[in-house]
């Protein structure tokens, strides 16, 4: 299945040679997780943690075809799209 993928920051490092603007086009096997994903394109040995605490401990935020809040468990289905990005943060 085609996943396409939209990391932002430091995670663009970890896309495909050749990928333009923080995005390309991923195929991954039916069934694949957010998870899988992460390890398809090397994100978990970037950052130095598991999938599951990329987003839980390190707050990266993940977006599965406009929902915010997935987690590496949630199963991509082909077409969908994920954005990854840092934690916004803000203040005075």
């Amino acid at each position: 299945m085609d996943i396409r993928v939209h990391l932002f920051s430091i995670l663009q490092d970890c896309l495909p040679p050749g990928s333009k603007r923080g995005q390309a086009t991923v195929t991954l096997p039916e069934g694949a997780t957010v998870g899988d994903l992460m390890v398809h394109l090397g994100i978990d040995v970037y950052l130095g943690y598991s999938p599951q605490a990329v987003i839980e401990e390190a707050g990266w935020q993940v977006s599965v075809s406009g929902r915010f809040g997935a987690t590496s468990d949630n199963v991509l289905h082909d077409g969908d799209t994920v954005l990854m990005m840092p934690h916004a943060s803000g203040g005075q």
